[in-house]
Parts: structure tokens; sequence; C-alpha cells
């Protein structure tokens, strides 16, 4: 990789520097990452803070979500924002859009995901709701109300929304999971092309 850079006039270091600007010449200097704490979502934040982003950081799992952000801060001397929010709670998406404006957020990452591994007879309803809202009616809303800020702005912003395979499949066990991963692939898929005019990219 090294070599192969060096051959195009460019160094690792100029490389990664180019990348960076790339990235925050299309995104601003903030992200959010919703499902940030642990997981997929510690490794979104990760990337992001070596790309220079300062992060605008939501989870429930508040003391992981802290010793995250402090450690970010400290390792890359980016700007965290930690939030700790239920993304079961209808009122999350008003409190996440009050500091994408005030941080000038323009690039999404929803990781956030309710699953468990169950007989569809054995969930409960309170089960059923935390599907709906966690990975259904809440990123819904939220892209909803990020798109509708950045075409308001007029700026360029760009929206990740996690999937999976499942929602491909369709598996046993996982059934409410597999079903609002679905929707997922479709809200991005059909929103692509809504979007695009604007200058926001969409992917899941």
């Amino acid at each position: 990789m090294r070599k192969f850079l060096k051959l195009e006039g460019l160094n690792l270091e100029n490389y990664v520097l180019l990348q960076m600007t790339i990235l925050k010449g299309k995104y601003g200097d903030w992200a959010l990452v919703a499902g940030a704490a642990k997981g997929l979502g510690e490794a979104y934040c990760k990337a992001l803070a070596g790309n220079g982003f300062n992060l605008l950081m939501v989870d429930n799992q508040e003391k992981e979500l802290l010793r995250l952000a402090d450690e970010l801060s400290g390792d890359y001397g980016i700007k965290t924002m930690p939030l700790h929010l239920d993304l079961f709670q209808a009122g999350s998406v008003i409190e996440i859009m009050k500091q994408v404006s005030v941080y000038d957020v323009r690039l999404m990452i929803y990781n956030a995901a309710y699953s468990l591994i169950r007989r569809f007879d054995d969930l409960t309803t309170d089960d059923l709701d935390h599907f709906i809202n966690i990975n259904v009616g809440t990123p819904l809303k939220l892209v909803h109300g990020f798109s509708n800020h950045l075409i308001k702005e007029r700026k360029r912003g760009g929206i990740i929304l996690m999937s999976s395979l499942a929602g491909l499949l369709g598996m046993q066990y996982i059934v409410p999971y597999a079903a609002s991963k679905a929707f997922t692939w479709n809200l991005a898929e059909s929103l692509h092309h809504e979007l695009k005019p604007y200058k926001i990219d969409i992917m899941a």
C-alpha cells in the first residue's frame, strides 16, 4: 500500500489527509452516530474520529457512551457530544435534531437496533413495540427530520442506515427483526432517488 502510494506521488500520511479533506468537504465537521457505545457503533465512531470528524454520539448505555466519548477525544483530539437517550422514546428524535442544528451535523449513521432471538408467539406486546419504535419508527422520523433539515439549509449531507442480511431472507426466531431490516433496505433504496437532487447521499 505504502509503495503504491509513493508511486502515485503520495505517502500514506498525505493520502489519509486527502481522504479526510474529501469526506469533510462533502459532509462537514460533525457526524451523528445513533447506537454509538458498543460494537459496530463504536467502530463507526473510531473510523470517523480517525478521519477528523467531531461526533454527536447517541446511546442508552450511559457509562459506555461517556467512556468512549472521552477515549476518542483523547486519542484523536476531536470534539464529542454524548447524548444519553433511549431511542424507544418518542422525544428522542426531537432532542437529537436540536443538537443536529446546533452543531451543523451533515452526516448521520443510524446503527441502533432492537433484536431478540425468540419464537414469535413468545414475544410480548412490549417487545413488539420496541422493534417498531427502535428499528422502524425512530429511524424513519430521524431520516425525515434530518433530510428536511439539510434541504431547508441547502446543504449537502449523507445518511447511512444499518440493515442486515436477515432483511433479505426472513428467518425464524428473529421475525420482527428481519421484517424491520427489510424496511430499512427499502427506505434507503427508495429515498436514494428522491434525495439525490438535493445532494444528500443515502445507503443501507
